[in-house]
């Protein structure tokens, strides 16, 4: 699998060393990043999405705990960046809310074609799965 050209390095530490201004840009870069992995998605891509997303999450949280707070200027500033964050974010959200409604479709019509219909048309019920225990 190719990687993404623009690599982002792992979050561990990386809040401590940069301002609160770069670590959005880098976390906003990381969800993105993420995020084009779900425009086509394939079971490896989904795993580096989540990878990025867990390191995305932890940066977040280092920085949630290195970030002073009372500077009124400072903080105007990081709330666009934030807004940004969160927009990416929404997209994201979007995309994967899109495959859990695709993934389940799925899930019924598999249950269909196992069960069938019933006579009023509705999709019946898959039988239980049998379970044969065996103790030597």
């Amino acid at each position: 699998m190719a990687r993404n050209k623009r690599a982002v390095p792992p979050a561990s530490g990386l809040a401590s060393l940069m301002d609160p201004a770069s670590t959005l840009r880098l976390l906003q870069q990381m969800v993105h990043d993420a995020r084009m992995q779900l425009t086509a998605p394939t079971p490896e891509k989904l795993d580096d999405c989540r990878r990025r997303l867990d390191e995305a999450v932890e940066l977040f949280r280092q920085m949630q705990t290195n970030l002073p707070s009372g500077n009124f200027y400072r903080d105007s500033a990081l709330r666009a960046q934030l807004g940004e964050l969160r927009a990416e974010i929404a997209r994201l959200t979007i995309l994967l809310d899109g495959a859990a409604v695709f993934h389940t479709g799925w899930v019924r019509l598999a249950a269909s074609m196992v069960a069938g219909y019933t006579a009023d048309g509705m999709p019946g019920q898959p039988e239980p799965a049998r379970r044969v225990w065996l103790e030597v």
